[in-house]
Protein backbone atom coordinates (compact mmCIF):
# COMPACT_ATOMS: atom_id res chain seq x y z
CA UNK A 1 0.00 0.00 0.00
CA UNK A 2 1.27 3.44 -0.87
CA UNK A 3 2.81 5.14 2.20
CA UNK A 4 0.96 8.41 1.67
CA UNK A 5 -2.34 6.58 1.36
CA UNK A 6 -1.53 4.70 4.57
CA UNK A 7 -0.84 7.99 6.34
CA UNK A 8 -4.17 9.33 5.07
CA UNK A 9 -5.90 6.24 6.45
CA UNK A 10 -4.25 6.69 9.85
CA UNK A 11 -5.37 10.30 10.01
CA UNK A 12 -8.90 9.26 9.11
CA UNK A 13 -8.82 6.51 11.75
CA UNK A 14 -7.82 8.97 14.45
CA UNK A 15 -10.49 11.46 13.41
CA UNK A 16 -13.09 8.69 13.23
CA UNK A 17 -12.97 7.77 16.92
CA UNK A 18 -16.15 9.73 17.64
CA UNK A 19 -17.90 8.57 14.49
CA UNK A 20 -21.23 7.24 15.78
CA UNK A 21 -22.94 5.92 12.64
CA UNK A 22 -22.53 2.21 11.90
CA UNK A 23 -20.80 1.73 8.57
CA UNK A 24 -21.78 -1.39 6.68
CA UNK A 25 -19.06 -3.70 5.38
CA UNK A 26 -19.06 -3.96 1.60
CA UNK A 27 -18.66 -7.71 0.89
CA UNK A 28 -16.16 -6.96 -1.88
CA UNK A 29 -13.64 -5.96 0.80
CA UNK A 30 -13.49 -9.60 1.91
CA UNK A 31 -11.16 -10.17 -1.07
CA UNK A 32 -8.56 -7.99 0.67
CA UNK A 33 -9.30 -8.27 4.41
CA UNK A 34 -10.35 -11.00 6.80
CA UNK A 35 -13.85 -10.87 8.26
CA UNK A 36 -12.33 -10.31 11.72
CA UNK A 37 -10.31 -7.34 10.48
CA UNK A 38 -13.35 -5.79 8.79
CA UNK A 39 -15.47 -6.24 11.92
CA UNK A 40 -12.74 -4.63 14.02
CA UNK A 41 -12.60 -1.71 11.59
CA UNK A 42 -16.38 -1.40 11.78
CA UNK A 43 -16.19 -1.03 15.55
CA UNK A 44 -12.93 0.85 16.03
CA UNK A 45 -12.34 2.86 12.84
CA UNK A 46 -15.62 3.16 10.94
CA UNK A 47 -14.43 6.18 8.99
CA UNK A 48 -11.60 4.10 7.52
CA UNK A 49 -14.11 1.45 6.54
CA UNK A 50 -16.31 4.08 4.94
CA UNK A 51 -13.31 5.33 2.96
CA UNK A 52 -12.51 1.81 1.74
CA UNK A 53 -16.14 1.28 0.75
CA UNK A 54 -16.09 4.54 -1.21
CA UNK A 55 -12.80 3.61 -2.85
CA UNK A 56 -14.30 0.46 -4.36
CA UNK A 57 -16.51 2.45 -6.71
CA UNK A 58 -15.00 5.91 -6.93
CA UNK A 59 -11.21 5.60 -7.10
CA UNK A 60 -10.88 4.15 -10.58
CA UNK A 61 -12.29 4.42 -14.10
CA UNK A 62 -11.97 2.86 -17.53
CA UNK A 63 -9.69 5.12 -19.56
CA UNK A 64 -10.83 6.84 -22.71
CA UNK A 65 -9.79 5.49 -26.13
CA UNK A 66 -7.20 8.27 -26.55
CA UNK A 67 -5.07 6.43 -23.95
CA UNK A 68 -4.78 3.44 -26.34
CA UNK A 69 -1.73 4.97 -28.04
CA UNK A 70 0.18 4.62 -24.76
CA UNK A 71 -0.95 1.06 -23.93
CA UNK A 72 2.34 -0.61 -24.95
CA UNK A 73 4.21 1.28 -22.23
CA UNK A 74 1.77 0.42 -19.44
CA UNK A 75 2.15 -2.23 -16.82
CA UNK A 76 -0.36 -5.04 -16.74
CA UNK A 77 -2.95 -5.21 -13.98
CA UNK A 78 -2.50 -8.13 -11.58
CA UNK A 79 -4.56 -9.72 -8.87
CA UNK A 80 -3.39 -9.36 -5.29
CA UNK A 81 -2.63 -12.48 -3.29
CA UNK A 82 -5.02 -12.17 -0.33
CA UNK A 83 -2.58 -13.82 2.08
CA UNK A 84 0.63 -12.00 1.22
CA UNK A 85 -0.69 -8.81 -0.40
CA UNK A 86 1.80 -9.38 -3.22
CA UNK A 87 1.20 -9.48 -6.95
CA UNK A 88 -0.40 -12.71 -8.21
CA UNK A 89 -1.86 -13.73 -11.61
CA UNK A 90 -2.55 -11.26 -14.40
CA UNK A 91 -6.06 -9.84 -14.79
CA UNK A 92 -7.12 -11.01 -18.26
CA UNK A 93 -10.39 -9.08 -18.58
CA UNK A 94 -12.81 -6.84 -16.70
CA UNK A 95 -16.55 -7.17 -16.64
CA UNK A 96 -17.79 -3.63 -16.17
CA UNK A 97 -20.31 -3.54 -13.35
CA UNK A 98 -18.53 -6.38 -11.56
CA UNK A 99 -15.10 -4.82 -11.06
CA UNK A 100 -13.76 -5.30 -7.54
CA UNK A 101 -10.56 -3.33 -7.10
CA UNK A 102 -10.02 -4.97 -3.70
CA UNK A 103 -8.84 -7.99 -5.71
CA UNK A 104 -6.17 -6.04 -7.61
CA UNK A 105 -2.55 -5.29 -6.92
CA UNK A 106 -1.98 -1.67 -7.85
CA UNK A 107 -0.09 1.33 -6.63
CA UNK A 108 -1.49 4.82 -6.50
CA UNK A 109 0.57 7.97 -6.77
CA UNK A 110 -0.04 10.96 -4.53
CA UNK A 111 -0.12 13.55 -7.34
CA UNK A 112 -0.75 11.71 -10.59
CA UNK A 113 -3.08 9.10 -11.97
CA UNK A 114 -1.80 5.59 -12.60
CA UNK A 115 -2.89 3.40 -15.51
CA UNK A 116 -2.76 -0.36 -16.09
CA UNK A 117 -3.64 -2.41 -19.11
CA UNK A 118 -5.90 -5.39 -18.72
CA UNK A 119 -4.53 -8.57 -20.24
CA UNK A 120 -4.50 -8.72 -24.02
CA UNK A 121 -7.65 -6.60 -24.24
CA UNK A 122 -7.59 -2.95 -25.21
CA UNK A 123 -9.00 -2.02 -21.81
CA UNK A 124 -7.10 0.41 -19.63
CA UNK A 125 -8.03 1.02 -16.01
CA UNK A 126 -7.02 4.29 -14.42
CA UNK A 127 -6.69 5.04 -10.71
CA UNK A 128 -7.11 8.58 -9.46
CA UNK A 129 -4.21 10.01 -7.49
CA UNK A 130 -4.42 9.94 -3.70
CA UNK A 131 -4.86 13.69 -3.77
CA UNK A 132 -7.76 13.55 -6.26
CA UNK A 133 -9.39 10.68 -4.43
CA UNK A 134 -9.15 12.52 -1.12
CA UNK A 135 -10.72 15.61 -2.68
CA UNK A 136 -13.56 13.53 -4.17
CA UNK A 137 -14.24 11.83 -0.85
CA UNK A 138 -14.14 15.11 1.06
CA UNK A 139 -16.50 16.73 -1.47
CA UNK A 140 -18.92 13.80 -1.11
CA UNK A 141 -18.84 14.27 2.69
CA UNK A 142 -19.23 18.04 2.36
CA UNK A 143 -15.76 18.76 3.76
CA UNK A 144 -13.57 21.59 2.51
CA UNK A 145 -10.21 20.79 0.92
CA UNK A 146 -8.77 24.16 1.88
Amino acid sequence: MNKKFAIMLIILMISGIGYAQTVQIDPRLEKAFTAEHLQRMQKETPLSLELLNYELDHSWYIAEPKMQQKIDNMEYLYYKDPETGERAGMVESLEIGKVNIAEFYYERSYNSRVFYRVGKTNTIIGFYSNKEFSEMYNAMKGYSNE
